[in-house]
């Protein structure tokens, strides 16, 4: 049987390993954001269309019952996605890219923090 220390010890590594990937997963679309930027239409249309899966998927989450975040967290993430949302429903000419990369930026230092 395992000490409580090593339980804690091995939850927290995992726990920082995690987010770490989630970092990971926002840096990947950013990435993907930035070299479709000097590509064709259709790779930005696909850049645009992971990081339209990836706030959804944010949202999911924290709309999620069993989400450990705090209520006041989860509202601001939730707020957050449907702003982001809502600026990827735009034409692709009218989006604030520039904005979308900022708080998609911001998140990932968060995470990594």
């Amino acid at each position: 049987m395992r000490s409580p220390l090593d339980l804690y010890r091995t939850t927290r590594l995992l726990a920082s390993n995690t987010k770490a990937l989630e970092a990971q997963v926002f840096r990947r679309v950013l990435y993907q954001l930035d070299i479709a930027a000097q590509d064709s239409e259709l790779e930005q249309a696909k850049a645009l269309a992971d990081l339209r899966l990836l706030w959804l998927t944010v949202l999911g989450l924290v709309t999620d019952p069993d989400n450990h975040l705090s209520l006041s967290l989860q509202q601001s993430l939730e707020q957050l996605a449907y702003a982001v949302i809502a600026e990827l429903d735009l034409a692709a000419a009218e989006q604030d890219r520039a904005w979308l990369i900022q708080v998609t930026s911001q998140i990932a230092e968060g995470l990594e923090s």
